[in-house]
């Protein structure tokens, strides 16, 4: 152990008070003159004090508050640094955490002191006391609980400052709080050490330094621990406690808690269930400085009741919330819970873990559903046994500690509801298996519905409180359902400092949603330049932002300060100012101007407003809509774009913005994906919105797309479109009508029907054009009205886009009467009525019309366009050096098209800046050099002749190529059958074509080179054989030269000599060899050499190229035109989008022609020419009308001028109302679908719910059946045994018994379980269930056959087999009747003959079986029956058991039982006298009984029948045995009853007199109640009775006499009917009984 003394020690690192730092968000006073101004330093987000935690990073204080210090000395505390050692650690890797000594004098105020002052700790947002005693834990069964309640744990205390209560011990829920701690912190060192991305460290807070600090806190007594006592009175103690991992007397303390309260001179729980009590009563006060809240702008008097100042702008915290969480626990637990409640401190119970919290749970749950007068009594008495079941050891005799803590319970209970609140909250873990994990949800809604509502600065210290938790810890449902609901009768505003945290911390887009809905806050109020770029520099993820907005895009890097040693994004230039650097982001992704106004948005912040409020929250809102954009939020983006009222051109704008970052900029292929999923996203909102707008109002859809944006550089929804390249949005039919409408400009062309034939557009167009009379009837105009176009289509018709070619883009045709359609006269009459019509417009605007329309320039362009190819074709086709008169004409009609050209790009960039001009430019470029070309090859030759006419000609066949190709992009894509064949040809030959052509060159030049190096080893000069060889390998796809692999006569004999002295001239030198003789001639250059290796090289590269190049050509082409695309082909996805594709692209064909001229080339000239008259005209007009000005025009116009500038232009907010609606309607299918697909996982979970439950009720089921069936038998048991006690009870008096008839008809024992020697129970049968007669309906007695094999070895052979097994063995299998028989009898199977006698021969001797039955009725013995498998039946009735038992015959089996019995004499010497025992004058009488071994039970001596002795043989042999214990007994095996009784006559003493001393006789024959009786084998019986009257000499014989004459008595027990047996003895002869 060490000391040192650390008060007087200073850490830079503490962060106390005075570390916090002031808002710079002020407001915007005045104007805007502050904008130009430095700023000094770079703004935070404001944040008020609620939002931050003063965290502890030593235990000891700095010297700034040393002088506060003096109160310790006096104080009862002391404290210091405990570190933990484990075994093989060092000290530099030890744990530690902080403690406390609290002696019992100390005051609680003192000990927050302690905290506020030594541990620096702060007021947190809420505290979790953890309630659960170390010695009523049982640990967790289910592993993953344990893991999911560590998680719900971790993420409650990383979401918010949250202080953890425990009781601080190595054990229990404790240690288990512990571990959860220990993963979270290694968690976050693994972090930490990982922090080496530069754009990391831009934010000022680090992600995991911006985390809360976990504050575990453990509440120990001192003499529970191992601790050191000598170190009291010190302050700045450390203790080093070494955690060897066993167990002691002494508990060890929790290494990963970071503060313990040690509590001293505590001698039992109680005690520190008190003064942590008392901790916890303090701690709901604040400690040290409280919380401030900036005081909210509330719409209702009543909650802002109270004495606060109304300049006061922030309130105090009075109340820190707190919740107990219940998890297991045990009596003192249960005190603990009680005590919390008292003080209303919500609690909240885990049912499910065990021990109190279930038990707790069962009484609340009882108590919420049953409200019954007898509620109480069964809950009582219930709860008592479940409590010994829990605490077995608690209890034990101690009636009134018991029932206090059932009365505990039931007040906890009673508690649960106090001033309309909710204190006591279950969450069964077994119904909703995710609550451990979601436990912050559960923290919660403990907490908020436990609190009532409240009024003036506890109102607002309630709400801020509350709805700061809920954004804490993600809860939007919490805050909507507790916090906002609560108060729905008011409008709240929230604080800035809420948004900025909504905005700013990931995953928060739900609250902020919830905020635009509850209209908590206006945007124009919250949103200035200053708070736009607070936004960009606090991003909670700058990588995006930096590496990909900032270097990629803008190429720069992030702002560093100096001075300050801090790195932000941006710096104040980025969005201040019209040309800042936001301005120039969102152009470069958009391609439009001053999208964010910084000027504008904090002017309407300071009140200035420079538009109406409408148009402020929409430039507000679309600033933050761009910078959730640029940071790539997509979670708060969709939130922010529900609430525009542009939300289709938002979606454009968005859609377009994460497009272009994606194809162009973002390099990662996951963040590139990630940008191309949520453009598609918003680019198919954008059309679904589109689509929802047209199903209800076509006209105001179509209306709608011709709508400028005075926010998107007055661009109309369709430019958007085009510019965003959604092709989805454009080939939407409303968007098609709109280019169909514009594409026939102000033309409506009729459709006439003329029966027979039907005249095409593109003739009226022609006809019209050329004979000007025939548009009076074909064509009518659309003269557009001051307030736009006016729409004539209907809204029912739709147009089929399949439909739509040169021949039928026009308007919607016009309904007719179909009666009358095909009328020709009626056709005329409609056409002149059509004409006079037209009449109405001015010829000279029906010419204009007409030729200003799209559609008349494509058609006249296309007519002049195939003129002006024919003329070429003729230019070329003339032999020899041409025409120069036409060669001059195609001349200047190409310059003419290349000048249109020229003019037709500077209008589209200037007016469509989105559209590629890269090909037109180069177009220019091309048609250019061909000019230039044609110029000096074809035209100056005819007054300069210098070059070769064939020279020029090829030129100009290339020009012709070019121009004809032309065709393919011009004017053939406006067809929609051509448009996406030209579409799929293109993205072919794009990718397609150009990869198998990469693959082909290879081929082409490897195999090329080799055949010309092997087939003309001499061909000269080099540069021909090159272009030999890449020529024949080219054109070896289409021709099979082969000729040249076999040589000619004359190359025969030049290949004869090969040496290298053919090649070279040895006297020569190296650089100067004679050439002459190497053989390079001409006549030998084009000879082939015939070889081996030139007809495998020639076969391998056929075989190539025509089996393998050309087959893969053809079926990519083949594929790519199939109605199915293959997934194979690339240009099969292209084919899916063709259409749509197709569909963009008339967009730009229209505004191709719409900026053309009316006169095609070469009759453009003159439009030029009126257009230079034109442009000098007004110039000239100018220049006059600035010299007539006078200075007081001037000044007019510019006080008109001043006026018009303080104008403000308000704006209607239909439209806007009108798409918040379709935004509705969206929103609602988006939930629905959104709804549809969470279904199937919210099934699976109630399913997997509904397992769970369904599992639980089946273990309560299987309970309560288990209960019922005991329940059920022990019934049964009692009445069996009441009927038992009723038969007792009958035979008490012995006089009063019934005679042995009788009593055998209802048997007894026969009855009795188990059976003997086993463990099987009987089925139970009733009295009145004994008969047969008497139905029984579920009956179904168990089945026992004693194994033959178990039996002695002597007599198995005399014992019946299993009749039944044998039977169902014999069913079962297939053999027919004769071969069961067959077989049965070859085995020694002996068929049964029941109630018949018979002899078998077993083993070479005669064995009678008797199978009569000895019971008699009226005189005449019985047949038995027998049942449906043919075994007999018990005639005396059920017994609860079927089978053969342990006895040795089916059916009867028959016993001769004696009772030997003799007159009971007082001992003497004497045998002579007769000192007979009499009692009531009667003498008593004395039997001989046997004691059977396996029992232990005393029965009369009996000889059982087998049949290869008699019975009587059997009981004298059996008399032998059992009573003298003779082992060697010869006897007759064939006795009869006289032998017998000789047998017994010879043990009688001699006596005088005539008298022989003995008498023995028959007494019974019949049914015997046995034990081992069954219902298919029963015992019946013969029984003697032998009565020696004088002296006998037994005794000299027998051993252990005393234990085997027994007197008769009504004491004596035997087994079944014998005790009757023995009574009908006595009865005969007089004795006593």
């Amino acid at each position: 152990m060490e000391t040192r003394n650390s008060f007087h020690s200073c850490n830079n690192d503490i962060h106390g008070e005075s570390g916090w730092k002031t808002p710079a968000g002020d407001e915007l006073k005045d104007n805007l003159v502050t904008m130009d101004e430095d700023l000094e330093e770079f703004p935070e987000i404001v944040q008020d004090p609620v939002y931050a935690t003063v965290r502890s990073t030593a235990s000891y204080i700095s010297t700034d508050s040393a002088d506060d210090l003096d109160w310790l000395e006096h104080s009862k505390l002391a404290g210091g640094i405990i570190k933990f050692l484990y075994e093989g650690s060092t000290e530099e890797k030890s744990h530690t955490a902080y403690y406390v000594r609290v002696e019992e004098e100390a005051l609680i105020d003192d000990l927050a002191r302690y905290m506020s002052k030594v541990w620096k700790k702060r007021n947190p947002d809420i505290i979790l006391s953890v309630i659960s005693s170390l010695s009523h834990y049982k640990k967790w069964k289910n592993g993953q609980e344990v893991e999911d309640f560590q998680a719900g744990l971790i993420q409650a205390m990383n979401s918010t400052n949250m202080w953890v209560l425990t009781n601080g011990l190595d054990g229990g829920i404790a240690k288990i709080v512990g571990d959860a701690v220990r993963f979270e912190r290694e968690r976050r060192i693994i972090l930490t050490s990982r922090k080496k991305d530069f754009y990391v460290k831009l934010s000022k807070r680090d992600e995991v330094d911006d985390l809360p600090r976990l504050t575990v806190m453990g509440v120990v007594p001192k003499l529970q621990i191992d601790f050191d006592a000598s170190k009291e009175g010190i302050h700045d103690s450390i203790i080093s406690l070494k955690k060897s991992g066993i167990k002691s007397e002494a508990l060890e303390l929790n290494s990963e808690h970071s503060h313990f309260i040690i509590m001293e001179q505590n001698t039992d729980l109680k005690e520190l269930e008190n003064f942590r009590l008392r901790v916890e009563e303090r701690l709901l006060m604040p400690i040290g400085r409280g919380k401030r809240y900036r005081k909210m702008q509330m719409f209702d008097p009543t909650l802002n009741a109270g004495s606060i100042p109304e300049n006061l702008p922030t309130i105090s915290s009075t109340c820190t919330p707190m919740v107990g969480l219940l998890i297991q626990g045990g009596p003192i637990d249960i005190d603990h819970v009680v005590d919390l409640l008292r003080r209303k401190v919500p609690v909240l119970v885990v049912q499910g873990s065990g021990q109190a919290a279930d038990l707790l749970s069962f009484v609340y749950f009882e108590k919420v559903n049953h409200t019954g007068d007898d509620y109480e009594s069964y809950v009582k008495t219930e709860l008592i046994k479940r409590m010994m079941n829990c605490f077995p050891k608690d209890f034990v005799d101690d009636e009134l500690a018991r029932n206090r803590c059932r009365d505990i319970f039931l007040e906890c209970v009673s508690l649960a509801y106090q001033d309309n609140g909710r204190f006591l909250t279950v969450l069964d873990i077994n119904a909703d298996p995710d609550g451990l994990r979601n436990l912050d949800k559960y923290i919660l809604m403990t907490l908020f519905e436990s609190q009532v509502s409240k009024q003036g600065s506890r109102f607002q210290e309630q709400f801020q409180s509350d709805l700061k938790l809920t954004l804490d810890w993600n809860r939007p449902d919490l805050a909507a359902s507790q916090i906002f609901e609560k108060y729905d009768w008011t409008t709240i505003k929230i604080t800035p400092e809420l948004f900025d945290k909504a905005l700013l911390k990931p995953g928060r887009e739900k609250f902020v949603e919830l905020f635009l809905e509850r209209e908590t806050i206006l945007l124009h109020e919250y949103i200035n330049y200053k708070k736009l770029l607070d936004l960009f520099n606090n991003v909670a993820n700058p990588d995006f932002f930096c590496q990909i907005c900032l270097e990629g895009v803008l190429a720069k890097s992030p702002v560093v300060l100096a001075n300050k040693g801090m790195s932000y994004p941006v710096g104040k230039d980025f969005v201040i100012g019209r040309d800042c650097d936001l301005n120039y982001l969102l152009y470069k992704l958009t391609n439009l101007e001053n999208l964010v106004s910084s000027k504008d948005i904090s002017m309407n912040f300071s009140g200035q407003f420079v538009c109406d409020k409408v148009t402020a929250e929409r430039k507000a809102l679309n600033a933050l809509i761009y910078w959730s954009v640029l940071t790539f939020n997509p979670g708060v983006t969709r939130v922010l774009w529900k609430k525009s009222d542009q939300p289709m051109v938002m979606a454009l704008v968005i859609s377009m913005i994460w497009h272009n970052l994606a194809i162009k900029w973002s390099r990662d292929l996951d963040t590139k994906r990630q940008l191309k999923q949520a453009a598609i996203e918003f680019g198919k909102q954008a059309v679904k919105l589109l689509d929802l707008s047209y199903s209800d109002s076509c006209l105001n859809t179509i209306a709608s797309l011709d709508e400028k944006f005075p926010e998107l550089n007055n661009k109309t929804t369709i430019k958007l479109a085009h510019i965003a390249r959604n092709k989805f949005f454009i080939a939407h039919k409303s968007c098609q009508k709109w280019l169909v409408q514009r594409w026939h400009g102000n033309l409506l062309i009729r459709e006439v029907d003329y029966g027979v034939f039907k005249l095409p557009n593109w003739l009226k167009i022609y006809l019209s054009v050329l004979f000007i009379f025939p548009m009076l009837f074909w064509i009518t105009y659309e003269v557009k009205e001051e307030n736009g176009i006016k729409l004539t289509v209907e809204e029912e018709e739709d147009m089929d886009l399949d439909q739509m070619d040169t021949q039928d883009l026009m308007p919607m045709k016009m309904k007719w009467d179909k009666s009358t359609k095909g009328k020709m006269k009626y056709q005329m009459k409609e056409m002149l009525s059509y004409g006079r019509q037209n009449l109405k417009v001015p010829i000279y605007l029906q010419f204009y019309y007409l030729w200003s329309a799209p559609i008349t320039k494509f058609y006249v362009s296309q007519i002049f366009y195939l003129f002006y190819l024919t003329l070429f074709s003729y230019a070329v086709i003339i032999p020899s050096c041409g025409d120069f008169y036409i060669d001059l004409v195609v001349y200047f009609w190409t310059a003419m098209i290349w000048v249109e050209i020229i003019r037709k790009t500077i209008i589209k960039r200037k007016e469509y800046k989105e559209m590629k001009i890269f090909w037109t430019v180069l177009e220019i470029v091309l048609i250019g050099a061909f000019l230039l070309v044609i110029g000096l090859l074809r035209i100056v030759p005819k007054f300069v002749p210098f070059i070769k006419y064939t020279t020029a000609k090829f030129v100009m066949s290339l020009g012709l190529l070019y121009f004809y190709y032309r065709l393919l992009s011009v004017f053939l894509p406006i067809s929609p059958v051509l448009g996406p064949m030209i579409i799929n040809f293109k993205a072919m030959m794009k990718k397609d074509f150009v990869t198998w052509l990469r693959m082909f060159l290879i081929f082409m030049f490897a195999g090329g080179i080799t055949i010309q190096a092997v087939l003309y080893p001499n061909y000269y000069p080099l540069d021909e054989s090159i272009i030999m060889a890449l020529s024949r390998a080219f054109f070896g796809m289409f021709l099979t030269k082969i000729d040249d692999l076999d040589s000619n006569e004359k190359c025969e004999s030049f290949y004869d000599n090969q040496t290298k002295k053919v090649c070279y001239n040895s006297a020569a030198s190296f650089w100067n060899r004679n050439t002459s003789q190497i053989r390079f001639q001409p006549e030998y250059a084009s000879c082939p050499y015939r070889s081996f290796g030139g007809y495998a090289i020639v076969m391998q590269y056929l075989v190539i190229t025509k089996l393998i190049l050309l087959t893969l050509l053809y079926a990519l082409f083949r594929a790519n035109f199939r109605t199915r695309p293959r997934p194979c082909v690339t240009n099969a996805k292209v084919q899916s989008e063709s259409e749509e594709i197709w569909k963009y692209q008339v967009y730009s064909i229209i505004v191709d022609f719409e900026t053309r001229l009316r006169l095609p080339a070469p009759l453009n000239f003159i439009s030029y020419i009126i257009m230079s008259l034109e442009f000098i005209f007004k110039k000239v007009k100018h220049f006059f009308g600035w010299c007539c000005k006078s200075s007081c025009c001037r000044r007019k116009d510019a006080l008109d001028g001043r006026n018009k500038l303080s104008i403000v232009k308000v704006r209607g907010s239909v439209d806007y109302s009108y798409w918040k609606s379709c935004m509705k309607k969206l929103n609602e299918e988006t939930e629905k679908t959104t709804k549809e697909e969470a279904r199937p996982k919210e099934q699976s979970q109630r399913i997997e719910q509904l397992v769970t439950q369904s599992k639980l009720q089946k273990e309560f089921n299987d309970k309560m059946t288990e209960q019922m069936s005991n329940l059920e038998r022990q019934l049964i048991v009692c009445s069996l045994a009441l009927e038992q006690i009723a038969h007792k009870i009958d035979t008490i008096d012995p006089k009063a018994r019934p005679e042995l008839e009788t009593v055998t008809n209802l048997h007894m024992a026969s009855r009795q379980s188990p059976y003997p020697q086993t463990k099987l129970q009987r089925f139970p049968v009733f009295d009145k269930f004994v008969s047969w007669e008497e139905p029984y309906p579920t009956y179904d007695p168990v089945l026992y056959t004693k194994p033959v094999d178990e039996y002695k070895e002597s007599v198995q052979n005399l014992v019946d087999p299993d009749f039944i097994e044998i039977t169902e063995r014999l069913i079962m299998s297939s053999q027919s009747q004769a071969e069961r028989v067959s077989l049965l009898s070859s085995t020694g199977f002996q068929v049964p003959m029941w109630n018949n006698s018979a002899t078998y021969v077993i083993n070479d001797t005669n064995v009678e079986v008797n199978r009569v039955s000895w019971i008699t009725k009226d005189g005449m013995p019985i047949r038995y029956e027998l049942d449906s498998s043919n075994m007999p039946i018990n005639p005396m009735g059920r017994t609860g058991l079927r089978g053969r038992g342990k006895l040795r015959r089916w059916g009867p089996n028959h016993c001769v039982m004696l009772v030997v019995s003799r007159w009971k004499r007082y001992q003497s010497t004497s045998q002579s006298q007769q000192n007979f025992i009499t009692v009531d004058g009667k003498k008593v009488l004395e039997v001989l009984v046997v004691l059977k071994r396996e029992t232990g039970e005393i029965t009369l001596p009996s000889g059982k029948e087998y049949g290869d002795i008699s019975l009587y043989s059997a009981v004298c042999r059996k008399f032998l045995e059992n009573i003298f214990e003779s082992s060697n007994v010869e006897l007759n095996n064939n006795m009869t009853e006289q032998q017998m009784v000789q047998f017994f006559e010879q043990f009688v003493e001699p006596h005088p007199g005539p008298f022989t001393g003995f008498t023995s006789g028959q007494i019974y024959k019949g049914y015997m109640d046995d034990p081992c009786n069954t219902d298919n084998a029963w015992r019946e019986a013969e029984v003697w009775n032998i009565h020696y009257h004088v002296p006998d000499n037994l005794d000299l014989k027998i051993k252990d006499k005393e234990k085997k004459w027994k007197e008769v008595s009504s004491y004596i027990r035997l087994p079944g009917n014998q005790n009757l047996i023995v009574q009908e003895a006595a009865r005969n002869q007089g004795a006593y009984f």
